[in-house]
């Protein structure tokens, strides 16, 4: 079985909803939700879980606080069968956690505390263990300031020298930079950002051209997330748009990082791109169709069944 390591941060989400909107200080000082949920939440949580879900050995590399929201992210993941190894507890730091505003809609907000992951850098990871894989997700640039840039882009390199197939996603986290995602993109085999994202550092650039300038400043294939559009499969001169599939909305939380445990798991069985990114948009919307980051992903053969019906084959 391919072996899947996920480097990222982890956090525990509350996810409350439906949140029409926020508390004013002063005026309304209270909004009531009818509903509330913990779970692990953060990018390396909602991949490595999906991908567990999914049957994939998947290992999670982060760090979170010496403390009960540690123990609970722990716990969970544990509870979905990845490999928690990689996950250094820190005395005197808080654990990661995220409020969740689950909108009428289902798009969703966030109130954010990043705790250890400010801290969180390669001096945490046990380098061997990250590197022994078959596929390396570095999950959340931009959200981890120990690693964002040329230290993340050497990681990657090195992966990619013992033959590791290097993937790159990126989170809006402490705000998008231009200059850190270039810096890694010439280490990646797979970027899979997301194009609302992106545009916050690429304004001018429709989808075609934004893949197309990723690809010029190194990155071997890109595909670009866009939501209830699909997504845009892009590598060499070739430029392919796969729909998304027809789902209820519940919850956006973890669509885009669902999509990637779908993607890398389809490649882990030995899929072609395409039917690797296809494979990715049935994860995400197994993913809204449900509250939280995981809780919709089935097994791999549910997926399968579902693209299958979808295709007529």
């Amino acid at each position: 079985m391919a072996r899947v390591n996920c480097l990222g941060v982890l956090v525990v989400d509350a996810l409350s909803g439906p949140l029409a909107h926020y508390p004013e200080p002063g005026s309304v000082t209270q909004v009531v939700t009818t509903s509330i949920r913990f779970a692990a939440g953060g990018g390396a949580a909602n991949t490595g879980g999906a991908l567990a879900r999914l049957g994939v050995d998947v290992g999670v590399f982060s760090k979170v606080g010496n403390d009960v929201n540690g123990a609970f992210v722990q716990r969970e993941l544990e509870d979905h069968g990845v490999d928690t190894h990689g996950i250094k507890v820190a005395d005197g730091e808080s654990t990661p956690f995220t409020f969740v505003g689950i909108h009428p809609n289902g798009e969703r907000t966030f109130i954010h505390t990043p705790g250890a992951n400010l801290t969180f850098n390669v001096a945490d990871v046990d380098r061997e263990a990250l590197l022994t894989a078959d596929y390396l997700l570095y999950q959340d640039c931009w959200v981890l300031p120990g690693f964002d840039g040329a230290p993340g882009a050497e990681l990657l390199a090195a992966a990619r020298q013992r033959g590791v197939v290097t993937l790159l996603d990126e989170c809006w986290g402490l705000g998008p930079n231009r200059m850190i995602f270039e810096t890694m993109l010439p280490c990646c085999d797979y970027v899979l950002p997301s194009i609302d994202d992106l545009h916050a550092i690429y304004p001018a650039l429709s989808a075609t051209d934004l893949a197309t300038h990723l690809l010029a400043h190194g990155a071997t294939t890109v595909v670009l997330k866009m939501g209830a559009e699909g997504c845009l499969v892009c590598r060499g001169t070739d430029r392919t748009h796969l729909p998304a599939l027809p789902a209820p909305v519940v919850d956006t939380t973890g669509a885009g990082d669902c999509w990637n445990a779908g993607f890398i798991a389809a490649l882990a069985h030995g899929a072609e791109l395409l039917t690797a990114a296809a494979f990715g948009n049935a994860c995400a919307a197994f993913c809204i169709g449900a509250v939280g980051g995981t809780a919709g992903v089935p097994d791999y053969q549910t997926v399968q069944q579902r693209l299958e019906a979808i295709s007529g084959c």
